[in-house]
């Protein structure tokens, strides 16, 4: 279990990252404008939590067989066959809701900064 676990947090680590790299590329190509590039960086944070938040909502709907996870663990679970989809999905929705209060934390800062200077 402590493996699927390890493997679902490597496979959302990796898209999260993956977004964080698109959000901080466009951040960048804004930075002569640095109220538009604030308020860029709060709504891709925002649409960025709400996309894994999303997913959470739907990961029992994902057959397991298609998931980048049973790829990591080469098919090898050591759990019975009818309980494997519902495990799996038990943990990537866990997985995909802690990376999504962990952006929330940072979307709201960078709203709260956005305010800032936009008042300022």
């Amino acid at each position: 279990m402590d493996r699927i676990r390890y493997f679902a947090d490597l496979s959302v680590r990796r898209a999260a990252g993956l977004g964080l790299l698109g959000i901080a590329l466009v951040v960048m190509a804004l930075h002569f404008d640095r109220t538009l590039s604030m308020h860029a960086l709060a709504g891709l944070l925002t649409l960025e939590a709400l996309a894994l938040y999303g997913l959470s909502r739907h990961a029992h709907r994902v057959p397991c067989e298609r998931r980048e996870l049973w790829l990591l663990i080469d098919g090898e679970h050591g759990m019975r066959e009818n309980r494997v989809q519902q495990i799996i999905s038990e943990i990537m929705r866990e997985t995909f809701q802690s990376y999504a209060l962990r952006l929330a934390g940072p979307a709201v800062a960078a709203w709260v900064l956005d305010l800032g200077m936009r008042l300022s």
